[in-house]
């Protein structure tokens, strides 16, 4: 299966199950407006509020902020920033997307307390790079409001790691 196919696949599945879910409450960036709109003729979903992330990747840490989170009783989703939801040949805004437990329409191994469990889902994008990782594990903690990751890169022998805050 080709990277970009499963890159893709992986991004659907992480906004499939973010559209699922209701808008988190929290507060908003002034500058950001959350929602579905166009980014290069292709449908982007932007999301906003206090989530944030620290990911470090070959030894290059990055910092996100103004995203969301979504518990659930069995799952946490994640996410900061736009993701673009197909191809386009105009550069991918920042965006990070999390998902650990049994989320509504995807599955998956429940993650309804604190503990370390395996990523459903975890992509990256970054001034214009994309890292999607595989054999991912998250850790939970403080009631599943923060947490740590880390595992390998799609392509290449690389890993990244880092930590997220829900609020």
């Amino acid at each position: 299966m080709g990277r970009a196919l499963v890159t893709v696949g992986l991004v659907v599945a992480t906004v499939a199950a973010a559209a699922a879910l209701p808008a988190a409450a929290g507060v908003r960036a002034p500058s950001c407006t959350a929602g579905m709109h166009a980014v290069g003729g292709v449908n982007a979903r932007t999301f906003c509020g206090p989530a944030s992330a620290t990911v470090t990747v070959g030894g290059v840490t990055y910092r996100f902020k103004g995203g969301e989170c979504e518990k659930g009783a069995q799952y946490l989703s994640l996410d900061i920033g736009t993701v673009v939801l197909g191809q386009t040949t105009k550069p991918r805004p920042d965006y990070v997307g999390l998902n650990v437990g049994k989320l509504p329409l995807v599955g998956g191994t429940p993650a309804a307390h604190d503990g370390t469990f395996p990523a459903e889902a975890l992509a990256i994008e970054h001034a214009g790079k994309s890292y999607t990782m595989v054999q991912a594990t998250v850790t939970l903690s403080g009631g599943r409001t923060r947490g740590s990751f880390k595992g390998k890169l799609l392509t290449g022998n690389g890993t990244a790691s880092g930590t997220f805050r829900c609020s």
